[in-house]
């Protein structure tokens, strides 16, 4: 994608654009950017689960409606290829997984957990919840569904959640 598809798609010049924004990387940083304000509101919302069975479960359900938006599949596309390829990228991405595992893991499971874990294997934990709620998206959306194996989406995104809340309650 060139300056001048993004301008078009945005029915603005291309000055305009590289008025706000002097590269497609910096484009990316602020699309994820406001990601980071959408789980700052996600956050709230999760502080209303009575357990970590629903916590995380309301985290899969909300990645897997935010994935069955095909922008949002696309821009994920966009910067999984651009991290693979720009160091710039690569880095900043990198930087906003590790904060955003970490501020889960401290602001929103560890008030469920009460000092049954340590930090460290809480945040290895909710990654190992994360990269499989990735993984199984990525399958699905990329490659083919799953059902005949699994079941629907429902039905896994409730084990995932189950198995991964008895692993962080009973360590």
């Amino acid at each position: 994608t060139s300056m001048a598809q993004i301008a078009k798609a945005c029915k603005v010049t291309k000055a305009t654009l590289y008025y706000y924004f002097k590269s497609k990387e910096d484009i990316l940083m602020a699309v994820l950017g406001c990601h980071e304000e959408e789980m700052e509101s996600l956050k709230l919302e999760l502080g209303k689960a009575g357990s970590v069975e629903e916590l995380l479960y309301a985290i899969a359900k909300n990645h897997l409606e935010k994935m069955n938006q095909p922008d949002n599949l696309d821009f994920v596309k966009i910067l999984i290829n651009e991290a693979m390829t720009n160091p710039g990228v690569k880095k900043f991405y990198m930087a906003f997984v590790k904060d955003s595992i970490t501020k889960v893991a401290k602001d929103v499971l560890a008030p469920f957990l009460k000092g049954r874990m340590e930090e460290m294997e809480v945040r290895r934990t909710y990654f190992q919840f994360v990269a499989a709620l990735i993984h199984f998206t990525w399958q699905v959306k990329m490659v083919g569904a799953l059902s005949d194996i699994i079941g629907d989406d429902e039905a896994y995104i409730r084990l995932l959640a189950k198995v991964h809340a008895n692993q962080l309650m009973n360590g």
